[in-house]
């Protein structure tokens, strides 16, 4: 996505897509900022935070979650964190999409993950528009393969909702899907930790390690 681009930069405080780009770009500012004031107080706890963060962008949100836990992070700092990092992907990659769709840009990466999208929202359009904005609370809240809140965002661009309603949608169910595993994982890593840290870890990795390994196997 090339920024200078004079028909995206016209467009970037004139449409609703503009300022989710916006938001997404502050929410960046924001993290990254937070984590270079962490670093100057307490490296090892920015660190920490700036490892989930990244698990959750690349990997996804349980292992992110179970290692802030498995870290020794609190719990309101495991839950926030990732729900910004979900956020600063679903503004950003929804953001995008709408450019992409509308003409204005184009993302060769992103592509196939959009065209995916199309074919998942032809084959649950009839539920996402019995059931509209709940239809689309659920979608989010659920998470199977193909699910979640960056496919949910762009689906219910495409059968009409309006982009701030997404948005608010999409945030709503992250924090209340986000808390729920949380608590959940909170559980089994404190049960867990109690008979040795390295169990804790060795489950982790074997999370990852599927997680990486599905993913590959889905793109060919």
């Amino acid at each position: 996505m090339n920024l200078f681009n004079k028909e995206l930069q016209k467009r970037l405080f004139s449409t609703q897509e503009g300022l989710i780009l916006i938001l997404s770009f502050s929410l960046i500012f924001f993290t990254t900022f937070s984590l270079v004031f962490f670093y100057f107080y307490d490296a090892v706890f920015a660190s920490k935070i700036t490892t989930m963060i990244f698990t959750n962008i690349f990997i996804g949100r349980v292992p992110a979650i179970s290692f802030g836990y498995a870290s020794n992070l609190s719990h309101i700092v495991v839950i926030v964190f990732n729900i910004i990092a979900e956020m600063i992907l679903v503004t950003l990659i929804f953001s995008i999409f709408v450019f992409s769709f509308k003409g204005v840009v184009r993302v060769k990466g992103l592509e196939d993950f959009f065209n995916k999208v199309k074919e998942k929202k032809e084959k649950h359009k009839n539920i996402f528009l019995k059931y509209g904005r709940l239809g689309l609370f659920i979608f989010v809240f659920i998470p199977f393969w193909m699910t979640g809140p960056i496919v949910g965002s762009i689906i219910g661009f495409l059968i009409g909702m309006k982009h701030f309603t997404i948005i608010f949608i999409v945030f709503l169910a992250t924090i209340i899907s986000m808390t729920l595993w949380g608590l959940f994982l909170q559980e089994i890593v404190g049960f867990l930790g109690e008979f040795d840290i390295r169990f804790i870890w060795i489950l982790i990795l074997i999370a990852v390690v599927s997680v990486i390994i599905f993913k590959l196997k889905r793109r060919k």
